[in-house]
């Protein structure tokens, strides 16, 4: 019995040992932001969160070069919504709700389910929760206090718009990025040794969209780093020296640019104001010259040159119709509407620059000998964005340019104390 009691007593003094060490940690202070505590909990919690959400590969090592980043992004958020409730900015039940239904869907979550998924990840729901709270806290504070007073006129619209048509042709890249912003000089080996390894993760299969809503300091981290569209003329001179040669879904970085140390993704590039020649619809007029399965060289060298005098014969696609007659070209003259990039390679290569009107070389196929002519070609409509698309992206820019400068300031009035 004795025995018995002392184990017990033992096995008591075990878990409160544990149950100390744990509280211990919660209790460890990882960074003061004025008056609040990050402590380590909340910093190592965060890790794992921002590590299996970007599908990162959780080794040591990667912890080690990650935390100071992850940490900066915690007291970012203290920052933020220490800045919210002095301005009376609050989040909601329903708030967040809307909030876990978008995760939901854009996580390919069922409905309500939410929690179950963090659990089998291994993530603290107050930790996500916590994050939530900070994005729907700070896109309100954005929306009412800094929004409102930006204000776009006509005629700097109309001045985007002359520029953007004068671009036309020129080479535009669609790219994402992961901004790792540097506060000191000596801070940057640090950060370009983080993004890295950041680099080395996503070239292994690491998400892309994932780890810029984790770690990128750009407000273009809540879109997943997409800054959409760039004309060519636009890019630093440090990135017309590297995108133009990147091939699409490459990913190249760290890049060091005025805002801090990048990882850069290509996602696409095009011409501007250009619409893809395979995107036009045209509507085909055919006159076939049919030819038998055994047909001889001699026979078919005979319907080649009756087809080639059709198309010098040939006026317009009224007459198409009067030539295939005469000719007793089978079926109707009007064979349908095609896009051009989904016909077969000859006929595609006959009509692509083909113009209205016109009768086509003689085309041999399965059938016989044909000459097409196009009687109408719809072409796909640039992509010159509208007014209301112009100002729109105007304003957003300027708002999220103004919101950086909000970060910036609180950073530089804030008194922060970092622990670890």
């Amino acid at each position: 019995m004795r025995n018995f009691a002392v184990l017990i007593v033992a096995a008591v003094l075990a878990v409160a040992a544990v149950d100390d060490g744990r509280a211990q940690q919660v209790q460890r202070i990882a960074a003061i932001v004025n008056d609040d505590i990050v402590s380590v909990y909340d910093l190592q919690a965060r890790l794992h969160m921002v590590i299996v959400s970007a599908g990162l590969q959780p080794t040591q090592e990667l912890r080690q070069r990650l935390g100071p980043q992850v940490l900066r992004g915690l007291i970012d958020e203290r920052l933020r919504m220490q800045e919210a409730k002095r301005r009376n900015i609050s989040v909601s039940r329903r708030d967040l709700s809307r909030a876990i239904g978008l995760l939901e869907k854009q996580n390919r979550i069922p409905d309500g389910k939410f929690e179950q998924f963090l659990l089998a990840k291994g993530i603290p729901k107050e930790t996500v929760m916590e994050q939530i709270r900070v994005q729907i806290a700070w896109s309100k504070l954005i929306s009412q206090r800094i929004a409102p007073r930006i204000s776009i006129g006509e005629d700097e619209v109309q001045e985007m718009l002359t520029r953007l048509k004068a671009q036309k042709g020129q080479m535009e890249y669609r790219i994402a990025e992961v901004v790792l912003t540097v506060d000191k000089p000596e801070n940057e080996p640090d950060v370009r040794r983080v993004a890295q390894r950041l680099v080395e993760q996503l070239r292994n299969g690491a998400d892309f969209a994932a780890v810029a809503r984790q770690f990128s300091q750009s407000p273009s981290a809540s879109v997943g780093g997409d800054l959409g569209w760039i004309p060519e003329s636009a890019l630093s001179d440090t990135l017309k020296k590297l995108v133009p040669t990147m091939k699409e879904r490459a990913i190249t970085g760290p890049v060091t640019t005025l805002d801090g140390v990048e990882i850069l993704l290509l996602i696409d590039k095009r011409q501007a104001l250009t619409s893809d020649a395979d995107d036009a619809v045209i509507s085909l007029r055919r006159i076939l010259l049919p030819l038998p399965a055994n047909a001889t060289p001699e026979g078919i060298a005979t319907q080649m040159r009756l087809a080639s005098v059709v198309g010098e014969t040939v006026r317009d696609c009224d007459d198409m119709a009067r030539v295939a007659r005469e000719v007793r070209s089978p079926g109707s003259p009007d064979i349908g509407k095609f896009r051009i990039g989904d016909l077969a390679g000859p006929i595609r290569a006959a009509v692509q620059a083909l113009a209205v009107g016109k009768a086509s070389a003689p085309i041999r196929d399965k059938e016989g000998v044909s000459v097409l002519m196009v009687c109408q070609r719809t072409d796909p409509p640039s992509n010159l964005p509208t007014a209301t698309e112009l100002e729109e992206r105007l304003r957003n820019e300027r708002v999220e340019n103004a919101a950086r400068r909000y970060m910036r300031d609180l950073r530089y009035a804030a008194v922060v104390d970092v622990r670890v």
